[in-house]
């Protein structure tokens, strides 16, 4: 996948630090999504910017049943850490997180388990930054993927509203009153949305209209 912002409000000059944190899952099988998060800190050598020195690698998996959203496998991997031999003696180990549901309240259970001395900081960061992400891994890897695949378009306007009723007032865009997309659906423009979300969906929808016209 692209960076289609690597050229976007760059910075004066060259970093003396960066973090980079990646998010990414998958449809495991039938019953279970992976969500896989890294964090990697890098910070430019003080006697040679044009070198980057790692400072902390760590990663984090998390297997999630659809039928619940508990964590049924959970595990870490510490490839670098600020010193060795000390900070990946955590002691709190990834298997606190099983049977942890990943929706509610997700985010406070972390910060009892993980919060201050129980983990790394660092690795708690990375975990805090996964939890407004796990939605958007299961839609992708579950729903979005049949509607696009299988939902009969004459269903479509039924899917945009439940799809609706989940995020309304989240953002700008879908507030109630004057949201920009809440317009959209309120007139049955559906095809903004199809596009972003639903390519071969939205072919359908647009022979079932033309039909409907027809």
């Amino acid at each position: 996948m692209s960076d289609v912002a690597s050229e976007v409000l760059p910075l004066g000059a060259e970093p003396g630090f960066r973090r980079d944190i990646k998010i990414e899952s998958c449809r495991l099988d039938e019953e279970h999504i992976q969500v896989r998060g890294q964090l990697t800190d890098t910070r430019a050598d003080y006697e040679d910017a044009s070198k980057a020195l790692q400072v902390h690698c760590m990663v984090a998996r998390l297997t999630i049943r659809l039928s619940d959203n508990v964590i049924t496998d959970a595990q870490f991997g510490l490839p670098k850490m600020a010193f060795q031999a000390m900070c990946e003696k955590l002691p709190t180990g990834a298997d606190a997180l099983i049977g942890v549901n990943a929706r509610d309240g997700f985010s406070a259970k972390l910060r009892s388990i993980f919060g201050s001395t129980k983990s790394c900081f660092h690795l708690s960061s990375l975990m805090q930054a996964m939890v407004p992400v796990m939605p958007q891994c299961r839609l992708w890897n579950t729903e979005f993927k049949y509607i696009d695949e299988k939902l009969p378009p004459e269903a479509v306007p039924r899917a945009m509203a439940k799809m609706q009723s989940r995020v309304i007032d989240s953002c700008h865009a879908w507030a109630a009153e004057e949201g920009g997309i809440t317009a959209d659906f309120k007139n049955g423009n559906y095809e903004p949305m199809l596009d972003r979300v639903s390519p071969r969906l939205l072919k359908r929808w647009r022979q079932h209209s033309q039909d409907q016209d027809g």
